[in-house]
């Protein structure tokens, strides 16, 4: 129920930052995040006055403060200071975060999807491989990936978690250690692979290196996000992660819900 509630609060903060980005879009713009070559510093981002003020907007359009996740949330972020809070920002980007963070992490981690997606959305890196599992923006690990129908076949990207740029990688091969000898694909329904209710997503797992990442089909579910899908599909994170396998890299608001439930 916990970890329930907690998921509902990340759904709310979508809402916000959506309404957030108007007010917000010029100045991030004006800010120039993206250098010459196209690449973004996530790490450069919490330093920003806009960063702050793309904070404190989605604190006060979190929701109804009497939710105790909000409420908490609310109450964690107000205590601290500026430097506080980018301290905060740092720990997440780099995946260390403390005990303490919890609470207004999410926060902290919308702040800085809502900044960084502005900021990426007119980048145009050079030197994209297919073969990456870095985003050419940020350079983060793709946070899932999509398959989308085109006029040659369907076509594998990856998604970021951070600034949400996709980018296309060949299919049946490993994003992490570039194997195509020991991938299956596994789902939760029947407990076999391939299963799907509708085959629209699942995920490729590589027992070369034990990792997995995974794939949603946008053939067979239009509207799928591949962050908002991948925190609705834990379950299946939960059954890879007990059979042996990790991922890469964590959604952001994945691994918090993680700690939450726990």
């Amino acid at each position: 129920a916990l970890a329930a509630d907690w998921l509902r609060f990340v759904a709310g903060l979508a809402e916000t930052q959506a309404q957030a980005l108007s007010a917000l879009a010029d100045d991030i713009a004006a800010a120039d995040c993206v250098d010459e070559d196209g690449r973004l510093d996530l790490a450069g981002l919490p330093r920003l006055a806009v960063w702050h003020r793309a904070l404190g907007g989605l604190a006060d359009g979190a929701g109804v403060p009497d939710a105790p996740a909000v409420a908490q949330a609310l109450r964690s972020m107000r205590a601290l200071d500026a430097v506080a809070r980018e301290a905060v920002a740092l720990r997440l980007l780099s995946g260390e975060t403390l005990p303490g963070d919890l609470a207004c992490a999410p926060l902290v981690a919308a702040a800085l999807e809502l900044v960084a997606t502005v900021a990426a959305a007119g980048a145009a890196p050079a030197g994209v491989s297919s073969i990456d599992e870095a985003c050419p923006v940020c350079g983060s690990h793709a946070v899932a990936s999509t398959l989308a129908e085109s006029a040659s076949g369907k076509l594998r990207h990856l998604h970021c978690g951070w600034c949400n740029t996709a980018w296309h990688h060949v299919r049946a091969q490993c994003t992490h250690c570039h194997s195509s000898r020991d991938l299956a694909y596994q789902s939760l329904a029947r407990g076999a692979p391939d299963a799907g209710a509708d085959g629209a997503w699942r995920a490729e797992t590589c027992d070369d290196c034990r990792t997995y990442l995974k794939v949603f089909d946008r053939s067979k579910a239009r509207a799928a996000d591949p962050v908002a899908d991948d925190l609705a599909s834990l379950e299946l994170d939960l059954a890879l992660g007990e059979a042996g396998y990790r991922r890469p890299a964590a959604n952001p608001y994945l691994a918090l819900a993680a700690g939450a439930a726990d």
